[in-house]
């Protein structure tokens, strides 16, 4: 069995009106990365690590973009799976991706890249969430069905890699 050590980060005692939303972000944040490194060592039913359904993605992403640089990139076309793996990475990594950010993955011009999203958002794939900070600009975050689903896939894929 692995252990990891966690410090104590906050010394002193602290109410939650000290912190602006900055702070809570990169709070939040840094609970995400814990999170993943600790279910790295945490074993699912099938024995798949959770911590390996986030660097299969990665790998799989890695892959593509490789992928897309050798054979050029109109050759191949998933934006929807694109945008979905993103997404997952984005969130099992800590991360936000933002319409644009989703656009900009799909590998599309912007306006088939935000119709596969709204497709998406739909189909119950996808929600948009508004950024309280920043009125102009939405993320998008899995829906709990698709994540669950993303996560049953990967797991499919890593018992059957060769």
């Amino acid at each position: 069995m692995r252990h990891i050590s966690i410090k104590q980060a906050v010394s002193e005692e602290f109410t939650p009106n000290e912190f602006c939303e900055c702070d809570v972000d990169h709070l939040l944040g840094q609970l995400r990365d814990l999170t993943v490194r600790l279910s790295g060592v945490l074993s699912t039913p099938d024995g798949v690590p959770e911590g390996a359904l986030h660097t299969q993605v990665e790998n799989i992403l890695r892959l593509r973009k490789q992928r897309n640089k050798l054979f050029g990139g109109g050759l191949f076309g998933e934006p929807a799976w694109d945008m979905l793996l993103e997404l997952y990475a984005a969130e099992r990594s800590g991360r936000k991706l933002s319409i644009s950010g989703a656009c900009y993955v799909s590998g599309v011009p912007m306006s088939t890249a935000l119709r596969w999203i709204l497709r998406l958002e739909k189909d119950g794939w996808i929600r948009r969430v508004d950024d309280p900070l920043d009125a102009r600009r939405s993320w998008l975050t899995l829906c709990d069905e698709t994540e669950k689903k993303m996560c049953e896939f990967l797991r499919l894929m890593a018992s059957t890699a060769l």
